[in-house]
């Protein structure tokens, strides 16, 4: 598989205007500034969307070799970005809940305690999230990758890893998480990790690299509900402030946008596998976990709608 992929090639040669000399910071590059990263340039902004592998010989010479589909070396690179970004992410909360905690008295009175654990680490999901949806790269990359085939492998493995450390540091971080919560977060973390082992720059969706790539279309619609955990986060702290009612407004249409595209393409991708006689034990198991979700969403969409109506909150 090459380093980085074509779409990469046909960017850095100047077919598409991003991440050249003088091309704008997007926030998804600040995000892999956390990462090597040769194309950033400390005398002006030249931040790339992928970079370098890392190389962790020890862990590499433990697991297989490289064949036509199986991707040990992105695996390998994707570990070291998930164990930097979970150490960054593990430091970020402690000290904003420390900061906060002596800034803000409001946060400082939060009861139980642990829910000061809970807000933070939702706002840092929702700045990781925030920061891929808000990258008009990010969704070129979603563009050139699901519509024109022609994926840029390593660059959205490494988003995955951003959007799951959050879920990662929470599951060890924030006491009494909903059982739920923990399915949710575990079952998300699996699957990506998995898709880490996977070429997705390879044609086609049937078995394994069919999930491997449905499971990030999963997290790519998802990051478009960003607000909603900005939201769960902030109703803790400031409950009677005027501006609430509008954030749980810009948090609910989002997310129910992102779970119709997400549910609309996870069926016609499952009637393209009936009809093309594709449907593997593989793409059931990833459906069934899938549907854990789901219900998740569903759940988490019918308490927005009541906390964005007072007459049902009222009610409630």
């Amino acid at each position: 598989m090459a380093g980085v992929g074509p779409v990469w090639q046909k960017i850095s040669s100047g077919a598409w205007p991003v991440c050249h000399n003088g091309g704008l910071i997007e926030p998804v590059d600040a995000l892999f500034l956390l990462f090597k990263n040769e194309g950033f340039n400390a005398t002006g902004f030249n931040v790339c969307f992928v970079g370098k592998r890392f190389q962790i010989p020890p862990l590499r010479n433990l697991i297989p070799g490289t064949t036509s589909f199986y991707t040990p070396d992105d695996f390998v690179d994707c570990i070291a970005c998930l164990f930097i970004t979970s150490v960054l992410v593990t430091i970020g909360i402690i000290l904003t809940k420390n900061v906060w905690c002596y800034l803000d008295p409001g946060f400082r009175a939060i009861t139980p305690s642990h829910k000061q654990w809970y807000v933070v680490a939702n706002l840092s999901k929702s700045f990781f999230l925030g920061c891929m949806a808000l990258s008009p790269r990010y969704w070129i990359g979603v563009y050139y990758g699901y519509v024109l085939n022609n994926m840029v492998g390593l660059s959205f493995k490494r988003c995955g890893m951003l959007y799951i450390s959050t879920d990662l540091v929470a599951l060890y971080m924030v006491p009494k998480l909903p059982r739920s919560t923990v399915l949710h977060h575990i079952t998300t973390t699996l699957l990506i990790v998995m898709v880490t082992f996977v070429d997705i720059e390879m044609l086609g969706f049937g078995g394994l690299l069919g999930v491997s790539k449905m499971a990030l279309l999963y997290g790519i619609f998802s990051s478009i509900a960003y607000l909603v955990n900005a939201y769960l986060a902030l109703r803790v702290v400031y409950s009677n402030t005027w501006w609430l009612p509008i954030l749980v407004q810009l948090s609910l249409w989002p997310y129910i946008l992102c779970c119709i595209c997400n549910w609309t393409v996870h069926f016609i991708w499952l009637v393209s596998l009936i009809l093309n006689w594709e449907l593997s034990i593989i793409n059931i198991v990833y459906l069934l976990a899938i549907g854990t979700m789901v219900n998740d969403d569903i759940i988490l969409i019918r308490w927005l709608i009541k906390r964005s109506s007072p007459i049902l909150e009222k009610n409630e």
